[in-house]
């Protein structure tokens, strides 16, 4: 009997390892041909903090998130440069002060002040007519990938806590990677 219970705990540790790096999702992707012949993507990250990285928060320490968008074709080696790629960086912070968050935009500096970590975690994760690319620099014929990918950048952290946040699973907060196949 005792041959059992370290194979089912090691599992279990495990699997509650990888339901705290499950802390992110998506939803509602949309890829779609707009007018002026670009691609466009919209989502929704949804974001669940852990509860050593809303303590940091709330002591004041930024988290910088990073959305990754990623356009390959099928049938490309993989030294093959990607068609597009972007990584969307947002810094979330608490001002203990005044109580307030602050969502910062690092690609164009844009920064929105909200009342609640939820109302500042909902406006962080919407991504709304995001141009990847004009179809006229794609090949018609060929199938194209599309990747998004979100994730706690832990390399963005104070340093002192850097090392703690490597070696905890509760600082690993990144989506399953979405994907889907287009043809332009």
């Amino acid at each position: 009997m005792a041959e059992w219970r370290l194979p089912l705990w090691m599992t279990l540790l495990v699997l509650s390892g990888l339901s705290l790096a499950a802390a992110l999702d998506f939803s509602q992707v949309t890829i779609t041909l707009g007018e002026d012949d670009r691609i466009y993507l919209d989502a929704q990250i949804r974001y669940e903090l852990t509860s050593t990285v809303s303590e940091a928060l709330e002591n004041g320490v930024p988290l910088t998130f990073v959305t990754r968008v990623q356009m390959r074709d099928t049938k490309a080696w993989i030294w093959q440069p990607d068609v597009a790629e972007y990584r969307l960086h947002s810094v979330l912070r608490h001002r203990p002060l005044s109580g307030v968050y602050e969502v910062r935009n690092l690609e164009n500096d844009d920064k929105q002040v909200f009342a609640t970590r939820e109302a500042a975690l909902r406006y962080m994760g919407r991504i709304r007519d995001f141009a990847i690319i004009e179809r006229s620099r794609l090949d018609l014929d060929r199938e194209y990938l599309v990747r998004l990918e979100a994730y706690l950048d832990i390399e963005a952290l104070p340093l002192p806590l850097r090392p703690r946040a490597y070696l905890s699973a509760e600082w690993h907060l990144a989506a399953e990677a979405w994907e889907w196949r287009i043809r332009p």
